[in-house]
């Protein structure tokens, strides 16, 4: 991998943690950034919900997570959508999911796709 793509998967690195620990109070555990290609950017995120998130999914209450989630996406929106879009360069379109319920594995993935 050249420097380039390296410093660049860095800054989207230090930007979803900065993300993170705005709304959660830390950082998440882990946070790997993936180039798939010129236009498709995947970013797997450990140790993102907050301690009630976590809380209400061992207590099996998933749907009330999904609408947390609903609140506050387009609150992260607003405050961060700028300094990503000047972190990829380019106007861009997500999807995210939970990767796994169970609490040892479970990952948010989130997928930019820069082809707008």
């Amino acid at each position: 991998m050249c420097e380039t793509e390296f410093e660049y998967q860095e800054k989207i690195r230090r930007l979803v943690v900065k993300m993170v620990k705005h709304y959660r109070g830390k950082g998440p555990e882990n946070v790997k950034v993936k180039l798939e290609n010129d236009l498709l950017v995947t970013i797997e995120i450990r140790g993102i919900l907050s301690s009630l998130s976590e809380i209400l999914m061992k207590e099996g209450a998933v749907d009330l997570v999904a609408e947390y989630w609903k609140v506050l996406k387009p609150y992260l929106e607003r405050e961060f959508m700028a300094e990503m879009i000047d972190t990829l360069g380019s106007q861009f379109t997500y999807t995210w999911k939970i990767a796994d319920l169970c609490p040892s594995g479970r990952a948010i993935i989130i997928q930019l796709n820069k082809s707008v």
